[in-house]
């Protein structure tokens, strides 16, 4: 069915999408939450700090946690998205 299909799809696109961004977001997490950091020019600092002393795999911290998350919450949305543009075409075409 269309709907497993949209599922499926969207929580794995949603998976994929936070692998490839999720070394982008460490670093920039990890100067947000500390005091004493500057705003500007402190994120390829920490980017290098990372890789340094945890390794490239250090830039990847947290992973599981936001797979898990990023499953359902990105199904949900794409079959949202999917049967709300049906539902409108259906209403807008047949009436």
């Amino acid at each position: 069915p269309d709907e497993l299909n949209y599922f499926i799809s969207g929580g794995l696109a949603g998976m994929l999408g936070w692998t490839v961004a999720m070394p982008f977001d460490v670093p920039k997490t990890n100067v947000q939450s500390r005091w004493d950091t500057r705003v500007v020019g402190s994120y390829f600092p920490e980017m290098i700090s990372i890789i340094r002393k945890r390794g490239v795999l250090g830039l990847y911290d947290g992973l599981g946690p936001v797979l898990i998350r990023a499953f359902p919450a990105n199904a949900a949305l794409f079959l949202g998205v999917e049967l709300g543009k049906r539902s409108f075409d259906d209403y807008i075409w047949k009436n």
